[in-house]
């Protein structure tokens, strides 16, 4: 019985790129939402050349990128070879070609209009009830920088390299000794001259080094990347660590989408309020809900959160003692504090009392004030050695947020169902970027792209799950019934007009920035 017979690659065969595209191509919802677009209200320019070859117009990156995102192609390379062999991206771009190096300064120039474009998305997404907006969880998730850890340093690795150094050049100057006592060096491993030629080596890798360690100073870092500048050594797990960035997400508990990002050089500790207030901003809400790990429990962070009507469910973090504390029945959770009275009443019935002063306390970059807290009772108490290892008594350091830091822990505590909800709402989009699509490693260096890189990852996780979960035909369809669709099919359908009539090139119409969806 014969195969199924393939088809003559000689025979000529009448087909348009419409008919090769599926009606429920993603390509299709891209163009949809690009066209729908007022570009040169979110930050793009979207003038023409008076003299030279006419420039690309923005949305054909904007569509190139959103694409390959969305189909796990970020590679400028590896988007050109695309538009020469996909059939969806010569549909979608009308078989523009443009070069690698474009399309990497695209999204290398565009941070601040990547992110209004996932804002636009974000206002579609809530407008078609797609996101709630009062339940908001908060995470981060580490990508790797292109800087390796060789390349990465800081005062005590920058030490033992030149203290290896110099005890190299001193077993080489030794050896130099001993073959200037012998009559034939010809009998050494190793030559004079190689000796000479090591010991020089080692000295200019001894300056770099130097070099380093006077940056170290003069900037206050802790560390130093020489690939990446912007790029830090972060703990991933345990006792793993990469160099790498910390991606701030903002995820809604609806249907998992993300409202915020941002891609950041520090820990989680002093993201909180700035995370959170971002994406109450994005979603236009007047107060939200946010839930946050221990990672994020910072009591300044907290009271700011507190401050703009944002109710935060941040996990407790492990009370810090200045001075251990014997037995778990004297630890700071078994005093209960009188806020009239300003006071602490310790599980023995004494009063600790403060004397009005703040102290400044630091730790690590955050700085806050304390009250203390103590009695004279304490000297007398017959379980003072249960209670503190101090020799002056119990102190209680109170800090001037532990009534919001209190507030939240109690709401943690009373709604944990609500607060488990959170790994299941972060992790969801973290599980799909880094273990589904790859995108683990970072491909541009520096904080400004790789947060445009950010954007165009979290815009492309956006509108892939809104059409998996509306469909895309039916995304097509909401896309087109928006004023701002409308708008921009008459002015396309004008400007065709215009031309006809000879009106002058660079004819341009604009929507105000609110306008869109």
């Amino acid at each position: 019985m014969p195969h199924i017979p393939s088809f003559d690659r000689t025979q000529v065969k009448m087909i348009s790129l419409e008919e090769m595209v599926l009606p429920d191509s993603v390509a299709r919802a891209v163009d949809a939402f690009v066209n729908a677009l007022d570009l040169g209200s979110l930050g793009f320019d979207v003038s023409t050349a008076s003299t030279g070859r006419y420039p690309f117009h923005p949305s054909v990156f904007l569509k190139l990128y959103l694409y390959g995102y969305m189909n796990r192609i970020r590679s400028s390379r590896k988007l050109e070879a695309e538009c020469r062999r996909n059939v969806e991206l010569m549909w979608l771009l009308g078989e523009l070609t443009p070069a690698f190096r474009s399309i990497a300064d695209f999204r290398a120039e565009h941070g601040e209009q990547i992110r209004n474009v996932f804002k636009t998305l974000v206002r579609f997404s809530k407008n078609s009830g797609l996101i709630e907006g009062t339940l908001i969880a908060v995470d981060g998730t580490k990508v790797r920088a292109q800087n390796s850890k060789k390349n990465n340093f800081n005062r005590k690795k920058i030490d033992r390299h030149v203290e290896y150094i110099d005890n190299k050049v001193k077993e080489y100057m030794a050896l130099l000794d001993e073959q200037d006592k012998s009559e034939n060096d010809s009998q050494g491993l190793i030559s004079k001259k190689e000796i000479e030629t090591a010991v020089k080596k080692l000295k200019e890798r001894k300056k770099g080094y130097k070099q380093l360690s006077r940056q170290l100073e003069k900037t206050g870092q802790e560390q130093i990347s020489t690939s990446d500048p912007d790029a830090k050594q972060m703990i991933i797990r345990g006792a793993v660590t990469e160099v790498s960035y910390n991606l701030q997400a903002a995820v809604d508990d609806k249907n998992n989408l993300v409202v915020h990002y941002e891609a950041s050089q520090n820990n989680d500790r002093n993201a909180l309020h700035r995370v959170a207030s971002a994406a109450k901003e994005n979603l236009g809400k007047k107060k939200i809900e946010v839930l946050a790990d221990k990672g994020y429990h910072n009591g300044g962070q907290i009271d700011k959160c507190t401050k703009e009507n944002i109710t935060t469910y941040v996990a407790p973090a492990e009370h810090v003692h200045n001075v251990p504390v014997p037995t778990a029945d004297y630890l700071i959770e078994n005093f209960t504090y009188n806020e009239k009275k300003d006071c602490y009443t310790c599980p023995q019935g004494k009063t600790l009392r403060s004397n009005g002063n703040w102290y400044d306390k630091s730790r690590g970059k955050y700085d806050y004030k304390v009250k203390h807290y103590k009695t004279t009772a304490c000297m007398r108490c017959p379980v003072m050695n249960d209670c503190t290892m101090n020799k002056r008594g119990r102190l209680i350091e109170r800090s001037q947020f532990q009534k919001s830091v209190d507030m939240n822990n109690q709401r943690v505590v009373m709604n944990m169902d609500k607060y488990k909800k959170r790994q299941c709402i972060n992790e969801h989009v973290f599980g799909i970027i880094k273990r589904q699509w790859g995108f683990d490693h970072t491909l541009m260096k520096g904080l400004i792209k790789v947060d445009a890189e950010t954007g165009f990852i979290f815009t492309a996780y956006n509108f892939r799950r809104i059409i998996n979960i509306i469909g895309i035909k039916n995304f097509i369809r909401k896309i087109r019934k928006t004023p701002a669709f409308l708008f921009f099919k008459f002015i396309r359908a004008f400007t065709a007009l215009l031309q006809k009539i000879n009106i002058p090139a660079g004819f341009q119409f604009h929507l105000a920035p609110s306008a869109p969806f």
